[in-house]
C-alpha cells in the first residue's frame, strides 16, 4: 500500500511539473524545461559621489593567448555577469605559455607541416631575448571588443598588455589604453615604456611585492619611478593587499588600483553567493569613455575593492561613506534619554563600524539602530574597520546627518 501511495504521488508530481514546463510540440518533438538556467548579471549598486559615477573596473586579466585558461570572449561575458563596467585585457607581452600548445595544434597548417618554434618576444627571461614576436597581440583584444559589440554587452574593453621583467628586481607593469600592442614590444624596458607613453597609454606597477624580499624600490625600480613612467600601483592583486604601497601612492601622487590578475574563470575564485564580489577598482568619472576614465585615473579618483574591504585615500572613502549611508535621529530612549539613530546603507558594500571596543555591521541595503548618549560629541564618528588608508590604518569617518 505504501509503495502504491508513493508511486501515485511521484506520478502526480511529474504530471504537475510536466504541465508547468510543457512546450507545445513542434514537428513531432516536445521539450521540457526542468529549471531556469538563464545567466543573470550580478548588480552592484554604488552611490553617486560628488557628481561622479563609480564605474567598476578590472584592469588586469589574462586569456589563453598568454597564460590564462579562458578566451577573450569569455572574459567579456564574465565581466558583464560579475557586474563590471570596464575590463582590460592585459595578456603578457613577452611570456605566452599557451602559445606552444596552440602552435603545436596548428602544425599541419605551417608550410612544411612541422610545428612553429615557440618563442618569447623581447623579454628579460631565460629564453632568447632577441626572439621575434609570433603573435598578433592586438587580435586578442580585438576579439574581446568585437564580441562585446556583437552580443551587445555594454562593457568597455581596454586594450592593454602586461610587460614582464625579472620579478625580484624590476617587476611587472600593465600598459593600458594602447593603440597598438605589438608596437610597444622591445627588449629594452625603457623603450617599451616610451612607446606606451607615445600612444597616450597609462602604466600600472603590478603586484609590487610579488617574488620580492622587500617592498623597498630596487635600483632598477628607482630609475623607473624617477623617469615618471608609473601612473598607478596595483595595491591589491587578487586577494593580496600591499598596505605599504598606499603611502607610496600618496607621496608620489599615483592612483590606487585593485585587480584580479585572473588567469582562471572568475567563478572559481568568486562564485556567486559567496558574500562578496570579485576584486575591482571603483573609478569615479563623469562618463564611461576612454577620455573620462583616463582623466579620472590620472586625477587619482579611485577606490580599491576586495572581499568587502575598501582601499583608498581618506577623502574619497569619506565621500563614499557620506553618499552611501543615511543617518537620522528617530527618537529618544525612554530609560536612558539617549538619542536613537537610524543608519541606512543604500549600497552593495557593507561597513564595519567600530564604536569604542564594539563593532557594528551595517549590511548592504539594511538599517542599523544605534543608541548614543547625548553627552557624546556630535556629529557621530566611527572607525570603519573594513576601510584601509596609509600605514595599515582604518579611517575615522564622520557621519553626515540627513534631515
Amino acid at each position: 500500500m505504501k509503495k502504491f501511495l508513493l508511486s501515485s504521488l511521484l506520478v502526480l508530481f511529474v504530471t504537475i511539473v510536466s504541465a508547468q514546463n510543457f512546450v507545445a510540440p513542434q514537428m513531432g518533438k516536445m521539450a521540457i524545461r526542468l529549471f531556469d538556467n538563464t545567466a543573470k548579471r550580478t548588480e552592484i549598486v554604488l552611490p553617486q559621489v560628488k557628481g561622479y559615477t563609480l564605474y567598476k573596473a578590472d584592469l588586469h586579466v589574462h586569456t589563453i593567448y598568454s597564460d590564462g585558461d579562458v578566451t577573450p570572449r569569455e572574459r567579456v561575458m564574465e565581466a558583464w555577469y560579475d557586474g563590471l563596467d570596464i575590463v582590460a585585457i592585459t595578456d603578457h607581452l613577452e611570456k605566452r605559455t599557451y602559445e606552444k600548445f596552440m602552435l603545436k595544434a596548428l602544425a599541419p597548417y605551417s608550410k612544411d607541416g612541422s610545428p612553429f618554434v615557440y618563442a618569447h618576444a623581447g623579454a628579460g627571461n631565460k629564453t632568447n631575448q632577441d626572439a621575434p614576436m609570433l603573435s598578433n597581440m592586438n587580435a586578442t583584444v580585438d576579439e574581446a571588443i568585437d564580441w562585446a559589440e556583437q552580443k551587445g554587452y555594454p562593457i568597455m574593453v581596454v586594450r592593454g598588455s602586461e610587460i614582464w621583467r625579472e620579478p625580484s628586481t624590476i617587476g611587472e607593469y600593465n600598459a593600458l589604453f594602447l593603440k597598438d600592442v605589438n608596437a610597444i614590444c622591445d627588449k629594452d624596458l625603457f623603450e617599451c615604456f616610451r612607446r606606451v607613453k607615445e600612444q597616450g597609454g597609462i602604466i600600472i606597477h603590478n603586484h609590487p611585492g610579488w617574488r620580492r624580499p622587500t617592498m623597498e624600490k630596487s635600483e632598477e625600480q628607482q630609475r623607473i619611478y624617477a623617469e615618471g613612467w608609473v601612473d598607478g600601483i596595483e595595491v591589491v592583486n587578487e586577494a593580496y593587499l600591499y598596505p605599504q604601497m598606499l603611502r607610496r601612492c600618496k607621496e608620489e601622487k599615483l592612483f590606487i588600483a585593485a585587480n584580479t590578475d585572473t588567469h582562471h574563470p572568475t567563478a572559481q575564485r568568486w562564485p556567486q553567493g559567496c558574500g562578496m564580489f570579485r576584486t575591482m577598482t571603483f573609478i569615479l568619472a563623469k562618463e564611461k569613455s576612454e577620455k573620462a576614465i583616463k582623466e579620472a585615473l590620472l586625477d587619482r579618483r579611485t577606490i580599491g575593492y576586495c572581499a568587502n574591504n575598501l582601499i583608498g585615500e581618506q577623502r574619497w572613502l569619506q565621500e563614499f561613506f557620506d553618499a552611501a549611508v543615511e543617518c537620522r535621529i528617530i527618537g529618544e530612549d525612554a530609560k536612558t534619554k539617549a538619542d536613537v539613530y537610524m543608519l541606512t546603507n543604500t549600497c552593495s558594500v557593507p561597513f564595519a563600524l567600530r564604536v569604542g571596543n564594539a563593532v557594528q555591521m551595517l549590511k548592504p541595503f539594511q538599517a542599523l539602530r544605534l543608541t548614543v548618549s547625548k553627552k557624546r560629541a556630535k556629529p557621530l564618528t566611527f572607525v570603519v574597520e573594513n576601510m584601509w588608508i596609509v600605514d595599515e590604518q582604518h579611517p575615522k569617518l564622520t557621519l553626515r546627518m540627513d534631515k
